[in-house]
């Protein structure tokens, strides 16, 4: 009975692809490209889920199906698959991340006609909206229970479905857990492999969409190519931009100058002076906070200059000067100064004062008064992720996190 009802759930699933390709084809490449593997016994896999590469089901909530759900269901975790929604999330809530991600592709899939179990995920508020803006206005203590954020389908006959179909929940797992381990292709394609792969997926469904579709499915497309910009790589080639670089005898390299022993540094010349300004209003998370913090740690180890950080919300708190030479380190444990509005100008004219000319790094939401002019060497904005829109900064570079 059991052979029977897997061999059974797999021819169903085989003819559903084919469906879908031939129905939707947007999909069809990659419906076709994918991996797909019986993950029943299988704790972890209660309906159907995907590692960002294989697509895993169970056979006994597949046969509850109807042919039409599992068409949708297959292009839910194929999107998935296309928009590295597993790369994706990196250090974010993995519940609340998934549940913002579904709301993404339902509404994109409803967009196109598609059928979906009972209480699929689809607030049509989010519709247009990346996976990480949704997630960012999402409640942190949402579940796939709250009935606030879930789209009852209706049956066929236009009646409300009261059937026992539970929506999806929790489908995009961890490519590195021990239980999908055992399920991997051993031939499946390696991660810089998988992110061609997926490009390419992207880019032959996108000349198949248009209109409203067309705009959603982009929308999740620009913020996979923001998630690939390292904002650190960014500002360490914003700094080196501005410096001469090869090994010289002066300035000494500042981390062996302490032991009496002398050697080359990497740059000739940095940059005189650099200020680091850190907003410290009520707006700020405390672990943007610590990665910048972090951040300043690996430039003074790396940029041989005069470093300034400054904490400041709508005036300076506390402004601490590292010379160049003297071997000084940052703390692990800053204490944060501040929580209160926020004006960048304190800053600015601080500049103008003490430093004509430094260079000036702002970590910052953006939500404040802006001076009209810059007097500095050159200034670049690193953007926390719940920030002003970029075009509204008035000067400078913006680096989003």
């Amino acid at each position: 009975m059991q052979v029977s009802l897997h061999h059974d759930v797999l021819n169903k699933i085989l003819k559903a692809r084919i469906a879908l390709a031939l129905r939707q084809p947007f999909l069809a490449s990659a419906i076709m490209r994918l991996p797909i593997k019986d993950a029943t016994n299988y704790g972890w896999c209660q309906t159907m889920a995907t590692d960002g590469y294989h697509i895993f089901y169970n056979a006994k909530w597949v046969d509850a199906l109807k042919a039409s759900e599992l068409r949708g269901v297959l292009a839910h975790e194929v999107l998935h698959v296309i928009f590295q929604h597993a790369s994706r999330r990196m250090n974010r809530d993995p519940l609340v991340w998934n549940i913002a991600a579904d709301h993404a592709i339902n509404l994109l899939l409803i967009e196109q006609n598609f059928h979906l179990p009972q209480n699929g995920l689809a607030n049509s508020s989010y519709f247009g909206m990346s996976t990480e803006q949704i997630y960012a206005i999402l409640p942190k203590t949402i579940t796939y229970k709250d009935p606030s954020y879930v789209r009852n389908r209706t049956s066929d006959d236009g009646t409300e479905d009261s059937g026992n179909i539970p929506n999806i929940g929790l489908d995009v797992i961890d490519p590195e857990s021990i239980g999908v381990i055992g399920l991997r292709d051993p031939d499946m394609p390696d991660k810089a492999q998988l992110s061609e792969l997926c490009e390419g997926l992207r880019i032959d469904a996108s000349s198949k969409l248009q209109g409203s579709s067309a705009r959603h499915f982009f929308s999740e497309c620009q913020a996979i190519q923001d998630s690939k910009i390292d904002w650190r790589d960014l500002l360490r080639c914003w700094l080196i931009d501005r410096i001469k670089t090869d090994w010289s005898m002066w300035p000494y390299s500042k981390k062996h100058i302490h032991r009496g022993l002398f050697m080359p540094s990497i740059g000739i010349e940095a940059p005189g002076h650099l200020v680091f300004a850190v907003d410290t209003s009520g707006s700020m998370s405390v672990a943007d906070l610590a990665d910048i913090y972090s951040e300043i740690r690996i430039y003074r180890e790396t940029f041989p200059c005069r470093l300034t950080i400054i904490q400041a919300d709508d005036e300076i708190q506390t402004v601490t000067t590292f010379e160049e030479l003297d071997g000084e380190e940052i703390p692990e444990n800053v204490q944060l100064a501040g929580r209160g509005g926020t004006d960048f100008r304190p800053v600015f004219k601080w500049i103008g004062d003490n430093a004509p000319g430094a260079y000036l790094i702002y970590a910052t939401d953006g939500f404040g008064s802006f001076p009209e002019t810059a007097e500095t060497g050159g200034v670049i904005w690193v953007l926390t992720k719940y920030h002003k829109a970029v075009d509204e900064f008035p000067f400078g570079a913006c680096v989003k996190i």
